[in-house]
């Protein structure tokens, strides 16, 4: 397994601070609740809606994905089990960007609001909203994410920046936008 580069550990300590929504170090079946409902309101769904069930689907099942990082058994993952389970994971590239674009039709599935294939500066601001981040977090990441500047991210500019922000090891490349750095 490559040993991960403090850098690339940060990126993905963002990662599981968005999915730690209670910030107690550990991802549970609460934190998902807490997710569905997050990104229920972001989006505006009410709890018994097509929508809100569609959306709580994907989002158990990217947690069933995530379970197999629970090397301990304890139905939790923490912080070190998410890293080396992404570190081994991210070892097979190519296996590892399949899995993303599963994810990514997902993401597009909320986010691309008005279906147009692309998701526009206002849809980020929605997605950021759901992850509990700011309005000005949400600009600034899309000035970044909008790789053609054309006032749209498309999904193979999202899959780009996805890429690099798990592979890359330069801080200013704009796929380190998807979700904001915890401090150094």
């Amino acid at each position: 397994m490559t040993m991960l580069s403090a850098f690339r550990h940060r990126k993905l300590s963002a990662g599981f601070n968005e999915l730690d929504v209670d910030g107690d170090g550990r991802v549970g079946n609460d934190d998902i609740e807490s997710l569905i409902k997050n990104h229920g309101t972001a989006y505006g769904y009410a709890e018994g809606t097509p929508e809100y069930e569609a959306l709580a689907q994907r989002t158990r099942d990217v947690w069933a994905q995530l379970k197999q990082f629970d090397s301990s058994g304890d139905g939790e993952v923490t912080l070190e089990e998410y890293v080396a389970g992404f570190a081994a994971f991210l070892d097979q590239r190519d296996a590892f960007m399949n899995s993303m674009d599963v994810l990514v039709d997902a993401f597009y599935a909320l986010a691309d609001q008005d279906r147009d294939g692309r998701v526009g500066e206002n849809e980020l601001i929605m997605h950021f909203r759901a992850w509990n981040h700011s309005e000005d977090q949400a600009r600034e990441a899309f000035r970044h994410l909008d790789r053609n500047t054309n006032g749209a991210i498309s999904k193979a500019e999202w899959m780009a920046n996805l890429e690099e922000f798990y592979y890359s090891e330069d801080p200013e490349a704009p796929g380190n936008w998807l979700a904001p750095l915890p401090p150094a």
